[in-house]
């Protein structure tokens, strides 16, 4: 049987992760910056909607601006800004027994398609028991993942024990690399506010 149809879409949920502290946006809450006429978190919402059974926001801030977005939002379960795999903790923490495996975008990558969220998924299908994620160029892009929702209880242990790190989490299992051939904008991550008119 041809692996990319043995999971479907009811197995997927996404989380869009936008709990960061902004530092190179000089403090902003970078979901929120407006991209294009709209906020910047709403391009990767979009994208992830359109290919899985439920989406959710992780934001730590302005949850009542976040919430006109209309999707459920999660926040961090301990105060303040503790990295990118707390958002992921609190969306696998939200989700459904039914839930399998749950797509990792960032907000700040607004130009992120529904080919390549599309081309991620198959590859997750094919891949079941691994965390796939990114790559262009031979540069990872960790935060543009699925992760198999069968490792939360690995990852409430990393995070228990004080770990932070992406990339030293990921490599406690299986990881399949997916390789995007040209240096697409389309994983250009817009951090500062110069980037933001650069690509506006």
């Amino acid at each position: 049987m041809d692996g990319v149809k043995e999971l479907s879409v009811s197995a997927f949920a996404a989380v869009i992760l936008a709990g960061g502290q902004g530092r190179r946006m000089g403090g902003c809450d970078k979901g929120l910056v407006p991209f294009r006429q709209a906020p910047m978190v709403s391009w990767s919402l979009a994208a992830a909607q359109a290919e899985v059974a439920r989406v959710l926001i992780s934001c730590n801030r302005n949850p009542l601006e976040y919430a006109r977005l209309g999707v459920p939002l999660v926040c961090d379960r301990q105060a303040g800004f503790n990295g990118p795999l707390s958002g992921v903790q609190a969306a696998m923490a939200a989700l459904d027994t039914e839930i399998s495996h749950l797509l990792v975008l960032p907000c700040d990558t607004p130009l992120i398609s529904r080919d390549l969220v599309r081309s991620l998924l198959d590859a997750a299908r094919r891949n079941p028991d691994h965390i796939v994620h990114l790559q262009s160029e031979g540069q990872p892009h960790y935060l543009h993942a699925v992760i198999p929702c069968r490792y939360r209880d690995s990852l409430d242990l990393w995070l228990e024990s004080g770990q932070q790190a992406v990339r030293r989490w990921y490599a406690q299992h299986p990881v399949m690399r997916l390789a995007v051939d040209e240096q697409a904008p389309r994983l250009l991550n817009l951090n500062s506010p110069e980037q933001l008119r650069a690509s506006a």
